[in-house]
């Protein structure tokens, strides 16, 4: 039970720090101004390219919630309780994914 409840608010979680602006991207202009940008690690995956990545969290959070849900109301079956325990896992692994590519990514100004 207690890990249901965990896993339900760690994807919660997973999905704010997501579209937290956290990140600030600068650039030199022409003109010789530096300009900032704050970013969320979203942005960035957008920015890359790589919005495949925050699609598959999505599908792995939504699984791990939903089955986290089904264990909370008392499903007793063994295959659910893996399929939560994957999810949860793989969630948690794509999250940590995301923040390593997008702490790499940085916007190219010309």
């Amino acid at each position: 039970m207690l890990i249901s409840i965990a896993s339900i608010v760690l994807n919660v979680l997973f999905i704010v720090v997501l579209n937290l602006e956290f990140y600030t991207d600068r650039a030199h202009l022409a003109d010789g101004s530096v300009r900032e940008w704050q970013r969320s690690p979203l942005a960035r995956l957008g920015l890359s390219d790589q919005t495949y990545l925050f699609y598959i969290q999505i599908v792995l959070a939504v699984v791990s919630v939903v089955t986290s849900i089904l264990v909370l109301v008392g499903v007793k079956n063994n295959v659910i309780r893996i399929i939560q325990i994957v999810s949860s896992v793989a969630s948690l692994i794509m999250f940590i994914v995301i923040m390593i590519a997008t702490s790499n990514t940085h916007a190219k100004y010309a």
